[in-house]
């Protein structure tokens, strides 16, 4: 990928959004009904399952709406903010408070719990949250490295991310591009994980390191 080329600009995706859209929007965010967040989505085409509920300050933006599909029971706390264009949200899953989600394409599995102020970015490569994957509070999950990009002009890296069912990330953890994390596998607080992790193991550190095989602790 050259320097600029399909670089996400989120000045330009909210330009194109029509004044009626906007509208809507801003009434979504500000007024704090549920009922009339999701009346607001259906209506832009996002498919909205039963007992969905939306907590004040939350807002969903996506280029089509019709690429929005959160199934029955999930639960987007207060100031939660998802814009991503292709989103599926699993049943019973949770959204903690202020958290964010950007880009194109993710996939959350059913009963996931994402704690508060999570951060996943999606923009140039998708990530995959597979059933009953908890991510703690303040983790920041990335298929892509900007940092290069943005202050040296290098090549970014992008690459999809996979959590694989029942895994655990720790409060603060980082998951960079390219990465599978595999089933129960536990991702330490803090660590910032930058290969795969085996399934069942216990990993820790900066980068994070293999710490226990074949743990069973969270079955």
């Amino acid at each position: 990928m050259t320097e600029r080329q399909n670089e996400r600009d989120d000045r330009q995706i909210l330009k194109n959004v029509s004044f009626a859209k906007k509208i809507l929007l801003g009434l979504s965010m500000y007024i704090p009904s549920s009922t009339f967040k999701k009346t607001v989505l259906k209506l832009l085409g996002a498919d909205i399952g039963k007992n969905v509920y939306f907590g004040p300050g939350s807002l969903v933006l996506s280029n089509d709406y019709t690429g929005v599909h959160i199934e029955d029971n999930v639960f987007v706390a207060p100031g939660a903010l998802i814009n991503v264009n292709k989103i599926i949200i699993g049943k019973n899953s949770h959204l903690g408070y202020q958290c964010l989600m950007v880009g194109e394409s993710l996939k959350i599995g059913s009963r996931c719990n994402i704690s508060n102020r999570t951060f996943i970015e999606c923009s140039y490569s998708p990530i995959t949250l597979e059933d009953d994957v908890t991510i703690g509070a303040n983790a920041m999950i990335s298929s892509h490295d900007g940092a290069y990009k943005q202050v040296y002009g290098f090549e970014m890296k992008v690459a999809p991310i996979s959590i694989r069912k029942k895994a655990f990330i720790g409060n603060n953890a980082i998951v960079l591009p390219g990465v599978v994390i595999n089933e129960k596998a536990i991702v330490g607080a803090g660590a910032v994980v930058t290969k795969d992790v085996f399934p069942n193991s216990v990993a820790a550190g900066v980068p994070a390191r293999e710490l226990k095989r074949n743990f069973r602790g969270n079955s």
